[in-house]
This record gives structure tokens, sequence and C-alpha cells, in this order.
């Protein structure tokens, strides 16, 4: 959790009010003690105590989770392991394999941090040696040309909420500023930003961030077709299934040509940011947390 996620401690704090759950923030708000019947619960992050130490494991490192995904037959996208920079025939083979366009990433990262889309051989080299030096490990991956990114949360294997990801891209009318159509596009967001005011021509792409992360700037939308929600649940009850996930989010993306790959699980549940593109968000999150809460001392 990040430490300044207010939203997901006021929506912990209320669920806690309503079912008689003593609590205790601890740790400049990383920590959520949870007392009932006799039993001590902790959220840790937005971590909450369902999932087998093993599946946490899996859903946190990128590359083993692609193993298992493997494994298992399920499509999923790529993710290879590196742990030194020295291997850099490797990383050069790799980049020339995959038309000199490829991804990397920390092997344990979240929330786009320090995310690259690499087309250029020396900046791949470069990019790797300094997140080696911050990582203990990444991944390098092949770019895949992404349509729509969706997250499915799932809790004991029943689909809790789906919604679609856009990236911050903007059509030119000839007559707008950039920063205004972003803004228009995630008021949330933009509206605090320096942007440019440059004017895009009529039908002139403008992509403020390729990722589909909503902490950079991206919507969510629940306007999701529903033979594509049967198609991401299927897939994402097989991975809760499979991998004895309790209680996670998967995030699945969706190619130009219709194809569905698993991108990554997330042990941290995290639906506050969110809350602000989908009808009656906040009690949606609340719903689903609350559920979360209860399981926990059913056990």
């Amino acid at each position: 959790m990040n430490r300044s996620d207010y939203m997901f401690k006021k929506i912990i704090i209320e669920i806690c009010k309503e079912l008689n759950i003593k609590y205790t923030i601890l740790s400049n708000d990383w920590i959520i003690k949870l007392v009932k019947f006799n039993k001590t619960k902790y959220i840790i992050g937005n971590k909450f105590n369902l999932n087998k130490y093993t599946s946490g494991q899996a859903m946190c490192d990128k590359s083993a989770f692609y193993d298992i995904l493997i494994n298992l037959n399920i499509p999923t996208c790529i993710h290879n392991i590196i742990y030194n920079d020295l291997d850099k025939q490797k990383l050069i083979t790799y980049f020339e394999k995959n038309n000199k366009i490829i991804v990397i990433k920390p092997n344990t990262g979240a929330s786009g941090t320090d995310v690259y889309k690499i087309t250029d051989k020396e900046e791949l080299l470069i990019k790797a040696k300094k997140l080696l030096k911050k990582y203990q490990s990444i991944s390098i991956c092949p770019y895949y040309n992404i349509k729509y990114e969706y997250r499915v949360v799932v809790l004991d294997n029943k689909i809790k909420l789906i919604y679609r990801k856009e990236n911050p891209k903007v059509v030119g009318d000839g007559k707008t500023k950039i920063k205004d159509l972003l803004i228009k596009f995630n008021k949330y967001y933009f509206k605090d930003k320096t942007l440019s005011n440059k004017i895009l021509k009529p039908g002139e792409e403008y992509v403020y961030d390729w990722r589909f992360n909503l902490t950079r700037g991206s919507i969510a939308s629940i306007d999701i077709d529903d033979n594509l929600k049967e198609q991401l649940s299927k897939i994402a009850i097989k991975v809760a299934s499979k991998l004895e996930i309790r209680f996670a989010s998967i995030d699945i993306i969706e190619l130009y040509d219709n194809k569905l790959l698993v991108l990554e699980a997330n042990n941290c549940v995290t639906l506050s940011k969110c809350l602000n593109f989908i009808p009656n968000g906040y009690n949606i999150a609340k719903e689903i947390y609350k559920e979360a809460l209860i399981k926990m001392f059913e056990e």
C-alpha cells in the first residue's frame, strides 16, 4: 500500500467500525492490526492474509509467475529474468530477436515504476545496468501492442469486479490544446500537471504514456462486452484456482487481434485509483474489502 493511500485506510476503518473489529494503525499506515473473536489479523500494504505464502510469492515474481502459467498452458505475457548486466550479449540477442523493441522492468515491481520501452541497443544496456543496481533482478519482455488492459478482482474463485484500463491517448481536432484534451480525458490526474499547449492536427494522436497504470494517467471503465467479460472471468478463475489464489487482482491484456494474455497477478488488491471512474465505485470497493475481512476472521 502506498503510505499516502488515505482512501484505502478510510474504507478499512469504516468496515472495522461496522463489523466491531478493533483496529490499530501501525508503521506509518503500512500495517493495520485487526482484532475480533480473540483473533488477530493483519493487513500489510494492501495484502490481506488470505493467500498462501507460495501463492503470494508467485504473484510478486513476474518471471516465476510466467513460468508457472506457461507450465499450466495458460496464455501469458513472456517475462525472462536477468540477474547480471554483464551478460550483455544475452540482452542484445533478445533485443534483436524481438524486432529491436522490448520492455524491461523490475522483476518484482509495481505501478509501472521503472518500466521502459526500449528501441535502442545502447539505451538497453544503460537502463539494464541502472535497474540491476537498484533491483536484484529484472524482467525482459517482448513489446506487446496492447489495445486494452483489464483488471479482474477475484475472491475465493468468484469475480468481484472487472474494469478496463485505457492509457492516456488523445486525438486532435485542430482546435484544442493537448493540455485540454488530456484534462478532458482524465481530470483527476491531469488537472494539476504541466502540459503542452500545442494544438494537434485533426486525427493526430498524442500518447502521454504507453503504459496502462491508473497511477500514470490511465482511466478505468466497466463498459465491457458481456462475451468478453465471460472470457476474462474464465481466464482469471483458472489462474486463481490453479495457483490456489484466494484474493487478488489479475491483469489481462487484449491485443489488436483480440488475443487475450495474462500480464500479471497482484497480491495487493488496490482499488482506490479506480473509484473516480466507476459508478458507485466507493461502495463496490468497500463491499469487496468487507467480504475479504469477514473471510479472514472465518479461518
